[in-house]
């Protein structure tokens, strides 16, 4: 009885921290998809806790669930992959198709399109292939297809086509590959999406090869993760606000890591209060797959409109384009969901 509760929770935990970690993804893209001319030290000091401490949280902590999902199932690997067909590939090739339609629909109407440098006019057959998986830049391992944030999608396709290669690795060299991979990661430079993925999804993997439930071993050693996250957190904003060092980026990519133990003590609390919602988490995958073309959007606009105002100015029209894209994101799931439910459920993967 005790398991089985214990599986409840974490479930309803994971569940709840879906919707959290996209609106993390959404805070972070409101600040990095267009920057703002000149210096404002002001502006990346108020707002480095929001858009990076948090924003780049969401990425890795889909990571370690998926990977942790992913190994806890116990379907082959050939229903495995069946599932991520349905469920990642055809969404993954509907929204990327969408997005290129609405430049190629926006070319024709006589508005120039340019992709990572490259005219849209100047494409050819193989350019319009390569949209769906680097949009023409490799960029040391930092690729993203035309829809950027898809680029989480397709590196867990992968992940999942190598799984038995990590099944492998993670039952029998356990938390050496584990750490090995967090120090190729921790001095990576720049993005480090491969290092990124292969740790996330191991992690999260780890626990489940070796049948453990992570909210069981967080809850257990609760004093000591907490400490290393706010201790890891107040050195991470510290570092890039007040006073640089030669290992700012090992210190913000550990602070990373300790946040998700305490992610998931916030969703079991509240989920344990009733703090919950239907909606949230069902409207998660399209949240994440509508909000980025409305986050350029909204944020072109801003830096063009505002381009001479304060920082204080521009700090409030980041949350308040954070604030509108999630709302738009949403009316559009509502919306879709209750007048093509079909379409949503294909766009979805049935989520």
């Amino acid at each position: 009885m005790e398991e089985f509760n214990s599986r409840i929770r974490l479930s309803e935990a994971i569940s709840w921290l879906r919707f959290l970690l996209i609106f993390f993804i959404i805070m972070l893209h409101c600040y990095s998809t267009v920057g703002l001319p000149g210096n404002h030290s002001m502006y990346f000091k108020i707002l480095y806790p929001f858009s990076l401490w948090l924003g780049e949280t969401g990425v890795p902590g889909f990571f370690f669930i998926s990977g942790f999902l992913f190994f806890l199932s116990q379907k082959s690997y050939q229903k495995k992959l069946q599932t991520r067909f349905h469920t990642l590939l055809v969404p993954y090739l509907l929204w990327n198709a969408m997005l290129l339609g609405l430049y190629i629909i926006a070319f024709i109407a006589g508005h120039p399109q340019d992709i990572n440098g490259k005219s849209i006019a100047d494409y050819t057959f193989i350019d319009y292939l390569r949209a769906f998986w680097d949009r023409g830049s490799y960029d040391n391992g930092n690729f993203v297809p035309i829809l950027c944030p898809f680029w989480y999608i397709r590196n867990l396709l992968i992940m999942s086509i190598l799984s038995p290669l990590f099944l492998y690795i993670i039952k029998y060299v356990r938390e050496v590959f584990i750490l090995t991979v967090a120090i190729w990661w921790l001095i990576t430079p720049h993005n480090a999406f491969i290092s990124q993925t292969i740790l996330f999804f191991s992690l999260g993997a780890y626990f489940s090869i070796q049948n453990k439930s992570p909210l069981d071993i967080f809850i257990r050693y609760r004093k000591m993760f907490i400490i290393l996250c706010f201790s890891f957190a107040i050195s991470d904003i510290a570092v890039h606000t007040i006073y640089t060092t030669p290992i700012n980026l090992q210190i913000h990519r550990l602070a990373l890591i300790f946040n998700i133990p305490t992610l998931f003590f916030l969703a079991d609390y509240c989920c344990q209060k009733g703090f919950t919602s239907k909606l949230l988490p069902n409207a998660a995958f399209i949240v994440f797959s509508v909000h980025y073309p409305i986050v350029v959007i909204m944020r072109k606009v801003c830096v063009a409109k505002l381009s001479d105002a304060s920082d204080i100015i521009h700090i409030l029209f980041y949350f308040a384009c954070v604030l509108m894209a999630t709302g738009i994101s949403l009316l559009f799931y509502i919306g879709i969901d209750k007048y093509l439910p079909r379409v949503k459920n294909i766009l979805s993967g049935n989520r």
